[in-house]
């Protein structure tokens, strides 16, 4: 179905002109336009069978310094990490160390019940356990936790008797605490620190040596930094300490490791075919243990089986997909946030399975661009320009928009917000949430009454929205 990286694609010119050079020429132009039009900076690899048939860097690791991005860069990969833990644990099962069915009292003998009696392993690596994500501890996770070093003994006792969501087992909810309580089970099993068993039984046996746990104290080579998008341009992300990911979000890696990681995978290196088989095997929402399992259609009448997890912390975002059907590798690691890692990963698929590329160039950062240049009129302007005439090449949803108001609002610069508010109205009249972005720019600036009449205009379009309920609320309270 997917035809050979290096060759060429063979498509009527006059459909597809694009395809008449290679894929890896196509993959290389594709990421240069996400990097150039929609602000990507990271590092992207593509291999079939453990060899790498592209690979490149784009944008910067440090901005400061001037240092650019390549695929020897060290990316955090916050979720992606889970993968790894789930593979820890089944080496465990096929030791005869650990149990898929065994209750989490098993190992911690003092785990307060009812939870440390229903909830099992099975359950923690396939996010059934009905334990919450990081919900019960909003809005206060950042400042009161993820800033300061925690042993980990002390952190699980933190959330371990929070409030089930449901009976285990019954349903899915993802839940990074269920896998942070993995690792801390995985040190008491082997008697060794998360870090020390990773190296030992992954990472040194693969030769996976630019991969391990995050740890801002150490001096690391090629370590990215992590940023976040603001309108144009980066800002440094919030720092957070690692200690608050065991085994959940914690490491670090290049595209080129990850390679070595499939290929291990492939070639059942790490663990036998009978226990690897059940990592894969999707339980519910179609979630394996540390991957989802799902299909990906490509036309109307094909689908393509895909391994895949993607991952975001403070400044850093990715996703790293198997097709394991023709055994490609496609991994997008990004140091800054949001990143369009699922676009890039579901144009290459499309590039490989000789499909037409879908890409749109970024109205907000085309538009911030004339801002930071122009000013705010000549800005309002060139919005209304591309969502008029340049549609077909410009993603000009209310979203675009939104993301623009926000990212003012976030730098205190409320009055051209609102500007951009009143423009969300203008294109999208029918929409409540259109009249909600422009009622939070009046809000942010300090304009309560202004930001009441558009929560109540957009009421009237939707009457049940929540949000606009809540902001509608709040700004009646200040008016």
């Amino acid at each position: 179905m997917i035809k050979s990286y290096l060759s060429f694609i063979v498509v009527l010119f006059t459909v597809m002109p694009a395809f008449t050079q290679t894929a890896e020429q196509q993959i290389d132009q594709l990421v240069n336009d996400y990097h150039e039009h929609n602000n990507f900076n990271g590092a992207v690899v593509v291999a079939k069978d453990g060899e790498i048939l592209y690979a490149g860097g784009f944008g910067y690791a440090n901005y400061e310094l001037g240092v650019k991005n390549t695929p020897e860069t060290k990316f955090r990969i916050a979720s992606v990490s889970k993968q790894f833990t789930s593979m820890l644990v089944m080496q465990k099962v096929a030791e005869g160390k650990m149990d898929l069915d065994d209750p989490i009292r098993e190992y911690i003998e003092d785990y307060p019940g009812p939870q440390g009696d229903i909830i099992t392993i099975h359950h923690l690596l396939s996010h059934t356990s009905g334990m919450p994500h990081y919900g019960p501890f909003e809005p206060r996770f950042s400042p009161d936790y993820s800033r300061q070093p925690w042993e980990h003994r002390d952190f699980v006792e933190v959330f371990w008797d929070f409030d089930l969501q449901f009976e285990p087992g019954e349903e899915y909810s993802y839940s990074s605490l269920g896998y942070y309580l993995l690792g801390y089970i995985l040190e008491i099993v082997s008697g060794k620190d998360f870090d020390e068993l990773l190296d030992e039984r992954i990472l040194h046996p693969l030769g996976m040596y630019n991969t391990g746990i995050d740890n801002h104290v150490s001096i690391l080579k090629n370590r990215a930094n992590g940023y976040n998008h603001s309108l144009a341009s980066f800002l440094n992300a919030e720092f957070r300490d690692m200690s608050t990911a065991l085994a959940t979000g914690d490491m670090y890696t290049t595209v080129k490791d990850i390679v070595l990681w499939d290929k291990a995978l492939y070639d059942n290196t790490l663990l036998d075919e009978e226990y690897q088989s059940l990592i894969f095997t999707p339980n519910l929402s179609n979630y394996g243990y540390g991957w989802f399992v799902d299909y990906r259609d490509i036309n109307d009448n094909d689908s393509i089986l895909t391994h895949r997890h993607s991952g975001g912390t403070n400044g850093f975002n990715c996703l790293t997909t198997r097709l394991p059907e023709e055994r490609y590798l496609i991994t997008v690691l990004s140091n800054a946030r949001p990143g369009p890692t699922t676009g890039i990963t579901n144009n290459i698929i499309n590039i490989l399975n000789d499909r037409p590329v879908d890409f749109s160039r970024s109205s907000k950062i085309a538009t911030a661009r004339v801002l930071d240049e122009e000013g705010v009129d000549e800005a309002v302007a060139h919005f209304r320009y591309l969502s008029e005439e340049r549609s077909e090449t410009y993603d000009v949803r209310l979203g675009q928009l939104s993301s623009l108001v926000s990212d003012l609002i976030g730098i205190d610069r409320t009055g051209e917000a609102v500007a951009f508010g009143e423009l969300a109205v203008e294109l999208h009249d029918e929409s409540a949430n259109a009249h909600m972005l422009a009622g939070n720019a009046y809000y942010a600036n300090g304009e309560a009454e202004e930001a009441v009449k558009y929560y109540a205009k957009g009421l009237l379009i939707d009457p049940g929205h929540r949000g606009i309920l809540r902001r509608f609320r709040r700004a009646e309270d200040l008016n």
